[in-house]
This record gives structure tokens, sequence and C-alpha cells, in this order.
């Protein structure tokens, strides 16, 4: 099948514009009427006209009908053509989800693996969480890190590539040492509180417990389940020694330290806001806690496929153009009129 070489308009910005059409064969009928009251001879050039007088024919006619044409183009480039597929709804599994994580100075703790080999948490935290945004296309995301301070790296997007880009360049203490995690759900209860979305939700990750901020992390939990946001938590860690890179003598050394991670408070946000608490004390076992997320949070939305219209309306113009010009030619070239 071979495929038409110029756009088809598929729709019209001033669809009523090409009623205008109807008239052009009455003005055609009439343009012809009007020819043959007119006296006078066609001929090529002035030469030929001692030897004949060129009768009227389809050969006088093609000016009117060229110039119809053009006016023909000219409506139909008014009306505003333009291409496209017309728009179809579609029912996706899909929501609007925050990912609040903890950037502070504990999630530089050796105690996670990738490969076998020794990573800080967060190295861990955005290889998962990574991989947990490229498993739900349908989802428009945010991100949110938290320090001693809070601050929204990402606001919702569809667009998950930007969204990757900016889960890449996070790191540890950007948002200050400390851990506020209060501060961290505020901004992300922020995000999503304004949203006409079916299901909302919060994935709140950290390592500790509240040690700065200005907000209590129950307050704001309370905030989100008045909005109707779900909050997951996500205790990373444990409370046992973990190897802490320091600066030593020799360089860098690794010493055991602890950093306790407030699972209790954890526990009390997820319940108040209808979620689910969990607690990941491996690589692979915050794996599993973001599969479990994913198949627990589904809801289906409406939407119409984006498209972008492209306009045609020059497509038209320049045929306009072609056709006023082919009269022009038409005229000086093979009709010459004496009254």
């Amino acid at each position: 099948m071979i495929a038409w070489p110029w756009p088809v308009p598929t729709s019209f910005v001033y669809p009523l514009g090409l009623f205008a059409l109807v008239a052009l064969p009455f003005l055609f009928a009439y343009r012809l009427h009007a020819e043959k009251k007119k006296r006078g001879y066609g001929f090529p050039s002035l030469k030929s006209l001692q030897q004949y007088a060129w009768s009227r024919g389809w050969q006088r006619d093609m000016p009117i009908f060229l110039r119809l044409l053009t006016l023909a183009c000219l409506i139909i480039a008014a009306s505003r053509p333009q291409g496209g597929d017309v728009r179809q709804k579609k029912h996706v599994e899909g929501l609007d989800i925050v990912l609040v994580l903890d950037t502070s100075q504990s999630m530089l703790a050796m105690d996670f693996k990738i490969g076998g080999e020794r990573k800080n948490r967060l190295e861990v935290v955005k290889q998962v969480v990574s991989e947990f945004i490229s498993s739900r296309p349908d989802d428009r995301m945010g991100l949110v890190v938290f320090g001693s301070t809070a601050t929204t790296q990402a606001p919702l997007t569809m667009d998950h590539q930007i969204l990757q880009q900016f889960l890449k360049h996070i790191a540890i203490g950007m948002a200050g040492p400390e851990t506020a995690i209060g501060d961290g759900l505020a901004t992300g209860v922020k995000r999503l509180k304004d949203i006409p979305a079916p299901s909302k939700v919060l994935i709140l990750l950290t390592d500790g417990d509240n040690t700065a901020g200005t907000i209590d992390p129950m307050e704001a939990a309370q905030l989100a389940k008045t909005l109707g946001i779900k909050i997951y938590t996500i205790a990373v860690g444990t409370n046992e020694p973990v190897p802490f890179p320091v600066q030593g003598f020799w360089g860098t050394e690794y010493r055991p330290q602890v950093f306790k991670v407030n699972t209790e408070l954890m526990n009390k946000i997820a319940e108040l806001t209808g979620g689910q608490s969990f607690q990941a004390k491996t690589t692979e076992g915050l794996k599993d806690i973001y599969s479990t997320i994913d198949k627990l949070e589904k809801a289906k939305q409406e939407f119409e496929d984006p498209i972008e219209r492209e306009e045609l309306a020059w497509v038209f113009l320049c045929g306009a153009l072609l056709f006023f010009a082919s009269e022009q030619l038409w005229l000086t070239s093979r009709l010459r009129v004496v009254p």
C-alpha cells in the first residue's frame, strides 16, 4: 500500500467555514455564463492573429477553474486544518506518589551490599528506588529529601527520565547532617495536598529518629490523614553497630557505630494514615519492601492520550499559491484577448 505523500487533515478548528465551499460550483457556472457574453478572440501570440482566431473551449475556461481552486484552498486554510489521531480515553493503573528520602549523615553507614560489595545506605536506596520508579510508568511521582531541613527535589511528574536524573544527583548531607522526619513528611504532604487524585501515597524512608526540624512527625502524619494521603514507612538498618567511615590518620577508616532507628514512630505514622510499616536490614529486604508496595498500591485512572495537533494550513496556502501562479502563467502564455 502506497502512503499518501501529503499530510491529511483529521480535524478543523473552524469547521463551519468549510460550508463556503458549497458556493464554488455556482460561482464557476456563473463565471462561465458571463464569459460567453464577452467578445474577442483568444490567441497565443500577435503573429498568429493573422492565421486564425482561437476558438473558445476548455482552454478558455481553465483560468476560471484555477481561480476557483485557489479560493477553495484559501477557504480550507482559513478553517485551520489539523493533523493527528483522535484522542482515545485509556484506563491505567496509576496514582500519585511522593518519595521522601533521608539524606542525613547516618546514611553513610556501610552495612548494605550491591553485588557482594559494601555500599553506603544511600547508594543502595538510590538503586532500589530507581528500579521502583521504572516499574511504575503510569504513576506521577515526586521526590523530597530531608536532613536537618527538607526540600523538594522534583515535583510530581510523569517524566520519569527527569525524575531519575534528580534521584541520581541526591547526596548525603545535601539537606544537612541531622534527621528532620517531621519536616520531610510535611514537605511531601504539601506536594500532594492539592492534587485531585483518587489515591495519594507518600513513601517515607529513614534510618534514624527525629532529631531536627520544626514540625513534629505525628502532626505531619495527622495532616496527611486529614488530606487522605496514605503513608508507607521504611526503617533502614538496625540498632546494632554498623561500619561507618571516619577520617583517620592514615585516611578513611571504618569504625562500628550505632544509629538507632525509631521503628515505633514509623509504625505509628503508617497506622495512623492507613499505610504499612516496614524495616529493611539488607538490600534484598529493601527490594522486597518496594515490590510489596508496588503490588499493594494500584488505582485505575482515566486519561486521554496526549497528542500534538499539527497545523496543516500551510499545505493549502501553498496549494493556493500554486494554482494562482498557474492561472497567471496560463493567461500570459496561452491567452491574450483583443476586444
